[in-house]
């Protein structure tokens, strides 16, 4: 369907505000400027309501899904609009032109203050994305790290060590002590003990010196416990000192370290300061611009349709038959429906055509008491071709339930309509009585096969003349089918250089009788003489 416009019925106001026309350039700008505010909000949104669903497919679900809603708000103030200001300026008002008006108005209202909204929140999203945002210096930071670790092990390796040689020297001044003390006291040991040693010899008692002489060890030992005592203390104090100085460097390094941390987060938060501060002004400022445009696009939509109001523009609509006629992919699916049908429908005929008719309900069988028969000797015996006797009167002949198929005795009586072989007697195509199919039939009667059999020949095709074609054409086939089968049995006795049989020789007559007779039938039937 084409919209056609007509040419300007009143052509000074056509001509008197001309430059109006180009004024559809603007409405396409302002309808991109909000699409793409619209893109970006609703996509981001989008991503953060689908990534715990989608995973990493949520990109591509929130691009397709703020596609669409951009097209269809932009697509719906594109009609809407126009058509709403159309209908104040042709003042329709009446019957359903006032129905469609207040739809026209309704939406156009909504999806102008739908569009502003999203526009105007989303303006701040689409800036944020833009700016990079800035990150701390990791390299800074770790080299802060770096070094405050190695401070801290070379604070701990030096501490090991002034402590460890604090501790030895301090052990040595102890050992030589107690060395120096040890040597007084073993002295002063031996001189009691020469006083012992004098008392036994003169048998004299010498208290006041064996007195005398513990005291000087108690004196010894007392000195040797105080200089001792005091090597610990000033051990102690030395390594005490030497703690506080270590503690005292940790903290000098730890202060150090927080220090340039410090410095380092203090410009990424003046950094992200500096960020914030862009994104809201320029998204501000985007986000005013947006409704601006809107307001713009609103103020070219009424410009434009009072232009073509005041120049007398008339639109029109150019129909074809594609317009009315149903879409393609419905022409498409209803000749692949149509397709299928007809190719099933057309097997299902074919195949119940070929299907043959139902049999004819078999004899029920015999119900016997078995407590009722007696312990009797039968014999049976079939008749004989030549002699027909019958051995005695306990001789019984049962009637066979099944009939014969194909052959009958030579006594039997000579009824040519007889049905044979499993067919009902054919007849001509006309209805009359069929000639025999052949003329070799008089030796089977004068001279009979010795197994005392023949085969039904030349039957009439009365039965025949009604058949279907289908029926007709599938008894073709079996006879065929029986044809080759005794011929290639009776190929087979002549390479074995064996007698072929009389019963298959008749076999072979008889089908080929059937095969020609029912092919008479059949191209009579489809019209071919």
């Amino acid at each position: 369907m084409k919209n056609l416009k007509s040419p300007p019925t009143d052509m000074e106001f056509a001509a008197r505000h001309a430059r109006i026309r180009s004024i559809s350039w603007i409405i396409v700008a302002t309808l991109i400027v909000s699409g793409t505010t619209e893109i970006g909000g609703i996509f981001t949104a989008t991503v953060s309501a689908f990534e715990p669903i989608a995973g990493q497919y949520s990109w591509y679900v929130a691009g397709a899904i703020a596609l669409i809603a951009t097209f269809v708000l932009e697509g719906g103030l594109r009609i809407m609009i126009p058509q709403a200001v159309d209908s104040f300026l042709y003042k329709r008002f009446q019957g359903l032109d006032l129905a469609l008006t207040v739809i026209y108005v309704v939406l156009g209202i909504g999806l102008m203050a739908t569009s502003g909204y999203l526009s105007f929140v989303n303006s701040k999203i689409i800036v944020d994305s833009v700016v990079v945002e800035p990150e701390r210096d990791s390299l800074a930071i770790k080299g802060a790290r770096i070094d405050y670790n190695a401070n801290q092990a070379k604070a701990a390796e030096t501490y090991r060590n002034d402590s460890t040689a604090t501790a030895q020297r301090y052990q040595e001044r102890l050992a030589a002590e107690q060395t120096s003390y040890a040597g007084k006291i073993g002295a002063a040991k031996r001189e009691l003990s020469n006083i012992y040693n004098r008392e036994r010899r003169t048998g004299q008692s010498f208290a006041t010196a064996k007195d005398a002489a513990r005291q000087k060890i108690a004196n010894l030992q007392a000195e040797e416990a105080t200089a001792i005592a005091g090597i610990k203390a000033e051990k102690a104090e030395a390594l005490s000192t030497l703690l506080a100085e270590h503690k005292a460097l940790l903290a000098e390094i730890k202060t150090t370290y927080q220090k340039a941390t410090a410095s380092l987060e203090k410009k990424f938060q003046e950094a992200k300061g500096e960020r914030t501060a862009t994104v809201d002004g320029y998204g501000g400022g985007l986000a005013y611009f947006t409704v601006i445009s809107l307001f713009i696009f609103l103020a070219s939509v009424i410009l434009e349709r009072i232009y073509v109001k005041g120049s007398g523009i008339k639109q029109t609509i150019e129909l074809s038959q594609y317009d009315v006629s149903p879409p393609a992919y419905i022409e498409a699916w209803h000749a692949f429906r149509d397709r299928i049908q007809t190719n099933i429908r057309t097997r299902i005929a074919n195949f119940a055509a070929k299907t043959p008719p139902p049999p004819l309900p078999t004899a029920p069988t015999e119900l016997y008491d078995p407590t009722q028969l007696s312990n009797i000797t039968i014999n049976l015996k079939i008749q004989q071709e030549d002699t027909g006797e019958q051995d005695g009167d306990r001789t019984i002949y049962i009637q066979p339930k099944r009939r014969q198929i194909g052959f009958t005795r030579k006594d039997a009586p000579q009824d040519r309509t007889k049905v044979y072989d499993h067919e009902p007697p054919p007849t001509k195509p006309d209805g009359g009585p069929e000639p025999p199919p052949r003329t070799s039939h008089e030796p089977l009667t004068t001279e009979p096969p010795s197994h005392g059999i023949r085969w039904a020949v030349n039957p009439p095709l009365e039965n025949y003349a009604n058949m279907p074609l289908p029926d007709l054409l599938q008894r073709l086939k079996r006879h065929k089918k029986r044809l080759g089968e005794q011929t290639q049995k009776k190929l087979a006795a002549e390479r074995k250089g064996e007698t072929v049989q009389r019963r298959t020789l008749d076999a072979i007559e008889n089908n080929r009788n059937w095969v020609n007779s029912l092919t008479a039938l059949i191209n009579h039937k489809q019209g071919k003489q």
